[in-house]
């Protein structure tokens, strides 16, 4: 089996900029058809480059991929990797604010200060990010799921990678239903912590501590024909988080999104 390549970013979320090798440079033609389907609207000028090693975020577990440039300036096979940081960093807050709003719901419902709830999703897309519950959030929760929140953000606690077992997974984890898995051949799952709240089991990026997002408002939360909805504000840094919160009547799921606009 070829040698995989290694995402530098599991381990060191901080690199912006790569020296890598390459392994092979193919047209996007040529690749079996379920490749080729993970690429809109191909073109013959398409190319497949694959490396030893990379800096980019692969789009999955919710978050976007990252985007930059792929150059080399001499005649080896070596190509320098230079990925849009201010986009890498975006991502990264959505990602750790979806998991910060997630833990403070699950907090509050293990409190009895919500119903009983199940976590079941996630999406940390610009524009559409989301973490969605099993279950009822009233409307009268806002302000106590503002408190948590703001608590949980004031904390500044860190937030770290770890590699885990599977059955420390399943044991510490939010959002772990039965049918997880790991993917084929691994023996161990990429766990983020907020050291402290709790953890899920993630690929993604995020920030190093959970002050870095901002602080997150919870504006209001609103219900028509079963949907709930709730919108907030955040500043994270130079940042505005806007977040929407409903549920779905017919299995009572409740989703929170999240909006960066920079």
């Amino acid at each position: 089996m070829a040698a995989r390549t290694k995402l530098l970013y599991q381990t060191n979320g901080n690199l912006r900029q790569h020296l890598t090798k390459i392994l092979s440079l193919t047209p996007v033609s040529s690749l079996p058809p379920s490749d080729q389907s993970l690429i809109k609207e191909v073109t013959p000028n398409d190319h497949a480059l694959i490396t030893t090693s990379t800096i980019f975020y692969v789009q999955g577990g919710g978050q976007p991929t990252d985007t930059g440039v792929i150059s080399t300036s001499t005649a080896k096979f070596e190509v320098s990797s230079v990925i849009d940081g201010a986009k890498r960093d975006l991502h990264s807050r959505l990602h750790t604010a979806g998991h910060i709003l997630g833990l403070a719901i699950n907090h509050l419902s293990r409190e009895d200060k919500l119903p009983k709830l199940v976590e079941s999703k996630a999406s940390h897309y610009p524009g559409s990010a989301a973490v969605e519950f099993v279950g009822n959030i009233p409307g009268s929760a806002l302000a106590a799921i503002q408190e948590k929140v703001d608590e949980f953000v004031a904390s500044k606690r860190a937030v770290e990678i770890h590699f885990w077992p599977m059955e420390r997974l399943r044991r510490e984890c939010e959002g772990v239903d039965e049918g997880f898995a790991l993917p084929e051949g691994e023996e161990l799952g990429r766990v983020v912590e907020m050291v402290g709240l709790g953890s899920y089991p993630c690929g993604g990026t995020h920030v190093g501590d959970c002050g870095e997002t901002g602080r997150i408002e919870v504006r209001k939360i609103s219900r028509s024909k079963g949907v709930s909805r709730s919108l907030s504000k955040a500043r994270p840094l130079i940042c505005l988080l806007k977040s929407i919160v409903y549920n779905v009547s017919r299995k009572q799921n409740t989703y929170i999104y999240t909006e960066y606009f920079g």
